[in-house]
């Protein structure tokens, strides 16, 4: 199906009429239309833009798969983060705000959906339908010079997810953030807890709690000492306000916690989502 595309660019010019003063105007790039096949699509041209704002809504029960992508050349696409605005969104599992979507199965009778993404440095971006079964999406697209509604796009960044891992007495236990298609973890903190329910026997050597997917792949080292009954020693990594990247996309964090006499582990991470 023929991609539909357009929009309005160029500096309008005024003045103000309280100071004489000649003031620039650069107005919205703006394009709408209806996506209702497999691979239908709705571009727009954003050179020089540095975001827009995607809503579409559907009509009759839309089941379809959407993804946002970006051009550099105006041809060849790839995945973009989008990040939702909940509370312009219905229908469905309302997204996370905080939380990007790269691509989103939808299928409701009534759903809505506004986006936010970054541009600058692009040609073009696009909403496509990567599967589709029925009904149909009225889609509109607005690309400006100002910065986007969404926190997020301008890199205010918080944790969006949380996992935590507890284990039985004498038990290995492996805290793991699942992997997540075309996106990485970035890490914020991660806490491990060992809580001693019996006296524990000391030892020569270190007790090693392990990690998988993150730089340099650190290691807590417990102390092997006779510690009492009930008593919770406790390691962490934080990883500040930028968090660490993981190494590999499309792949699961791990915190791997031994087997060891006489110990419950408990891991908490907190982390988000990125490219």
């Amino acid at each position: 199906m023929a991609a539909i595309e357009g929009g309005t660019s160029g500096a309008v010019a005024d003045v103000d009429s309280s100071t004489k003063a000649l003031m620039t105007f650069i107005p919205q790039r703006r394009v709408t239309g209806t996506l209702a096949a497999l691979n239908s699509e709705l571009i727009v041209d954003v050179n020089g833009e540095n975001s827009a704002t995607i809503f579409f809504v559907g009509t009759g029960t839309f089941n379809a798969t959407y993804t946002i992508q970006g051009s550099v050349d105006g041809t060849n696409y790839f995945d973009l983060l989008s990040y939702p605005i909940p509370q312009a969104c219905l229908g469905g599992t309302i997204p996370t705000a905080g939380q990007p979507i790269i691509a989103e199965a939808v299928n409701a009778a009534t759903i809505q959906r506004l986006l936010a993404v970054a541009t600058g440095g692009l040609e073009r971006i696009r909403i496509r339908l990567t599967a589709y079964s029925s009904g149909s999406a009225d889609v509109t697209i607005v690309a400006d010079h100002s910065d986007s509604i969404s926190p997020y796009v301008r890199d205010q960044k918080a944790a969006t997810l949380i996992i935590t891992a507890t284990g039985a007495a004498a038990a290995a236990v492996t805290a793991t953030l699942p992997a997540v298609a075309g996106m990485r973890h970035y890490i914020d903190r991660i806490d491990v807890t060992r809580f001693a329910t019996a006296v524990l026997t000391a030892a020569a050597t270190p007790v090693l709690v392990t990690t998988t997917n993150i730089p340099g792949s650190p290691v807590f080292s417990f102390p092997a000492e006779a510690a009492a009954q009930g008593i919770a020693t406790q390691q962490f990594l934080d990883f500040g306000s930028s968090g660490m990247a993981a190494t590999a996309l499309n792949t699961a964090t791990t915190v791997v916690c031994p087997a060891t006499t006489g110990v419950i582990w408990r891991v908490t991470a907190a982390y988000r989502l990125g490219l």
